[in-house]
This record gives C-alpha cells, sequence and structure tokens, in this order.
C-alpha cells in the first residue's frame, strides 16, 4: 500500500490518466462498439428454435426435436436473418427463407449449446459445407463456427431481448455463451470485462459478475478487473465480496482513482443511515466498514481533513454517475 500513502485523489472532472501497466484490460487495443437497434444486431450464425406450429419454409416436412423445431438462422444482410431447417442428424437443409429483426427477437429462441455440441459437431463429422458460405464479414470465414464474430453478435441479441423486456431469454443466451467450451481467438479477459461492463450498465449485475469472475480466469493481476467486479457487487449491495474484490484491486494498484472513490463511498455510507437510503444501499457490516476505514487511512495517511474531503468528492462522484455525466475513462473501468 505504500504507493498510495499520502495521495489525494482528484475530482473525476480534473481527468486523472489511467493505469498504464501491461497487464490490465485497457491497453488501447480496439474495441468494437456495442450496436443498438434491432435491424443491426450483429452477425450471427446459431441454431433457434421454435413451437412446432411454426414452419417459414412452406411446402416441407420439417423435423420435430422434443417440443420444438430447430433453425439455423444466419444474418444475411443489415436487417434481415436467413433460415434454414434441421434435419435428423442435424444439419441444416433446404434453401433459406427470409425474416426480419424483428420476427427473430419475438419468435426464436437461442440455442447455442445446440449448436455447439450437435451441429458443428455434425458438421465436422460429415465434412459439411454450407452453401454460399464463406461469405461473413472476414475473407474465407465460415459462418458455422463459435468465433469471436458470432459470439459478439450473439452477445448483442441477448442484450436486444433483454432491453425488449424479454429479458428470462435474454439472460439464458447470454449464460450459454459464458459457458461457450470451444476456444477461439479473442476468448480472453477483455472479451469478458467488456460483456461484463455491457451488462452492469443494463442491470444485469449477475451476468456482469460472472463475466467478471470468467475474465479473471484468464489473469489475476489486473487491477480494473477487479475494481469493475467490485462495482458489480457494490451495486447488488453484496458489501463483503465488495470489499475483498477492493482489496486485491488495491494490492495490484493502490493509486487507481475509481477504486479510491469506491473505497470513500463505502466509508461514507457506513455511517450516514440517509445516505444509504438515498443509494436504496442495505446496512454495512462492521468489518466491511473497518476495513474500508484502514483502506482509506492507509490512502490518505491518517490525514482526517483528506478524508473527509475525499467522502465529499466520492458522494458527489456517485452522484453524477446516478446522473449518467461522462467522467474520464468511464468506459475503461465500466464506469
Amino acid at each position: 500500500m505504500a504507493g498510495g500513502l499520502g495521495r489525494t485523489w482528484g475530482s473525476p472532472a480534473e481527468g486523472i490518466p489511467m493505469s498504464k501497466d501491461s497487464h490490465v484490460s485497457l491497453d488501447g487495443r480496439e474495441r468494437s462498439r456495442f450496436r443498438r437497434g434491432r435491424g443491426d444486431i450483429g452477425h450471427i450464425c446459431c441454431v433457434f428454435s421454435t413451437s412446432k406450429s411454426r414452419n417459414v419454409i412452406r411446402g416441407t416436412t420439417l423435423v420435430g426435436h422434443g417440443h420444438a423445431h430447430y433453425w439455423l438462422v444466419r444474418q444475411v444482410g443489415g436487417s434481415a436473418y436467413g433460415v434454414r431447417g434441421v434435419d435428423g442428424d442435424f444439419l441444416p437443409f433446404h434453401a433459406e427463407a427470409i425474416i426480419s429483426a424483428d420476427e427473430l427477437l419475438s419468435d426464436y429462441t437461442p440455442e447455442v449449446s445446440v449448436f455447439e455440441d450437435r451441429m458443428l459437431s455434425a458438421v465436422k463429422r460429415h465434412d459439411y459445407r454450407l452453401a454460399g458460405d464463406g461469405c461473413g464479414p472476414e475473407s474465407g470465414r465460415s459462418v458455422l463456427c463459435l468465433d469471436e464474430v458470432n459470439v459478439r453478435g450473439l452477445f448483442e441479441l441477448g442484450v436486444e431481448y433483454i432491453l425488449a423486456g424479454l429479458s428470462t431469454r435474454g439472460r439464458n443466451l447470454i449464460r450459454e455463451l459464458i459457458r461457450v467450451k470451444a476456444p477461439f481467438p479473442g476468448k480472453d479477459q477483455f472479451l469478458f470485462n467488456e460483456f461484463g461492463i455491457r451488462l452492469r450498465k443494463i442491470g444485469f449485475l449477475d451476468g456482469a459478475v460472472i463475466c467478471y469472475r470468467r475474465a479473471l480466469k484468464y489473469t489475476e493481476a489486473d487491477d480494473h478487473l477487479y475494481y469493475n467486479l467490485a462495482r458489480a457487487y457494490y451495486e447488488q449491495g453484496q458489501w463483503w465480496d465488495c470489499m475483498r474484490a477492493l482489496s486485491q484491486c488495491f494490492a495490484l494498484n493502490p493509486d487507481l482513482p475509481q477504486a479510491g472513490d469506491l473505497v470513500m463511498l463505502t466509508n461514507a455510507l457506513a455511517d450516514d443511515v440517509g445516505l444509504r437510503a438515498k443509494y436504496n444501499k442495505p446496512p454495512v457490516p462492521d468489518g466491511v466498514a473497518r476495513r474500508a476505514g484502514l483502506l482509506a487511512e492507509a490512502v490518505y495517511a491518517h490525514d482526517v481533513k483528506a478524508v473527509a474531503v475525499a467522502r465529499t468528492r466520492a458522494v458527489e462522484a456517485e452522484d453524477r454517475r446516478k446522473q449518467d455525466i461522462w467522467l474520464p475513462g468511464r468506459e475503461a473501468v465500466g464506469l
């Protein structure tokens, strides 16, 4: 903790630079922007299911799988998705029918595990190639795979389900994506950290925690990841988990401004019933309050006045965050 002694966190408006540690998630790597809007969910290819009563391909006898029909759905245009039936060998068949993004959202349920475990295995076993394949965004890329492009597109679809009020479908899809077994380039802490930030911002806190913890399987030396995990636990009111993650963050980087703000906010909430009511937070356990106090004292070298000022700044920063005011570095650490 010596690196943080005597430091006074600047106000967020002062533009504190982000860490340049080579282990952190924010290493300048270009990130794709998530798109909202049903016309451009993303480049996806996956098995989906519908009820047996639905048949979008006229004049075709479909093979039922339990109480549902399976379909191979892939994006073929900005807002158009091609649909093929799935036969008893879990291979696509028949020409494509075209559906819209709205139809995809309302009528089809993604089945990632079926795509990975059944269809992709069958494709490999039968050396199957989809007619017209190789038209993915990268030259020569097959759409019959689970790679970063496909996983990102399916993740966007899961977010769109949640935003459209189809929370169960969206959350189940995201949980399946987190459990994808296939390795692929880009399946790393950066991907899951990014997913966690997105999920926390739309209120899917359980999913955000799972993503951050999954990201930590790829690295244990990422202060930003531990901060992001602590922030998600804070949102849930899980004080002990929040403080454990914050302690890990401080052990790696005692000078991370956002972590300092969260410690001071926790310290302030422990002593102020009105503030807890304002932010709808449960009481802070005594052990957590003591730990937050010790961290605050270490950072501010027992300067009581500096601690008071920092607590006030932390509360102001939280108010700005609640109002969705831009803060420097907020995309970096998921503010």
